[in-house]
């Protein structure tokens, strides 16, 4: 029987457009001089790498992105504008997804275990912005905290171990191939969110009741 829920963040609970991404940046390093937008996307990439995994904060993070373009940490500020308004303010939640959440609540363990760039607390204000409800959530786990992303199995079995549930237990829900194949090699029901990777296969957030249905 299944007692826990764990969903991925981007593409699940919320649309992730890279589309808004690049050109918010864009404008960003045009207002201030920058050109070389396949340097800047290099040298971000190396920085995201260390920040998936904690090994440096966010602000950090942004600060090393900033001097190695060629500017001053002082716009800092700016860019964390830049970034709440013109991106995470033009994602939006997934159709029905706090709906659909809070029905499951009542009977489910409801986790999220997102690879980002941030931790817990910058996770739950990002939600806030795209409107989604992290409160129903009994725990929202992000790679920058645990030290670790998906696919490895122990993303997963640090999510298990916290709620004390086996594998078996577990749904995991993901729009990403390779994160539903290590979900399910270590024995967790995988459904694909507009993927067609999965034990199961759905396109609206609550046909996971069908899966659900099934486990019982």
């Amino acid at each position: 029987m299944i007692r826990l829920i764990i969903f991925d963040a981007g593409g699940v609970l919320y649309a992730w457009d890279q589309k808004i991404v690049n050109k918010a940046v864009r404008r960003f390093l045009l207002k201030h001089g920058v050109n070389d937008f396949a340097k800047s996307n290099k040298i971000w990439s190396r920085i995201e790498e260390s920040l998936s995994v904690g090994k440096i904060s966010l602000r950090e993070g942004q600060e090393k992105w900033l001097e190695a373009i060629g500017l001053h940490e002082s716009l800092l500020d700016e860019w964390v504008e830049v970034d709440e308004k013109e991106i995470w303010g033009r994602f939006r939640k997934t159709p029905g997804v706090n709906r659909l959440l809070t029905k499951l609540k009542s009977n489910y363990i409801l986790a999220v275990l997102s690879d980002t760039i941030d931790s817990k607390s910058e996770r739950i204000k990002k939600l806030e912005i795209v409107g989604v409800d992290h409160k129903v959530f009994d725990e929202i786990f992000t790679s920058h905290d645990l030290g670790i992303c998906k696919p490895h199995r122990m993303a997963f079995y640090m999510v298990l171990e916290r709620f004390c549930v086996k594998p078996r237990e577990a749904i995991f829900v993901s729009d990403d191939l390779d994160e539903l194949r290590g979900a399910k090699r270590i024995g967790l029901t995988t459904v694909g969110f507009n993927c067609k990777g999965g034990d199961y296969h759905i396109k609206k957030l609550n046909e996971i009741k069908t899966a659900l249905q099934d486990s019982k």
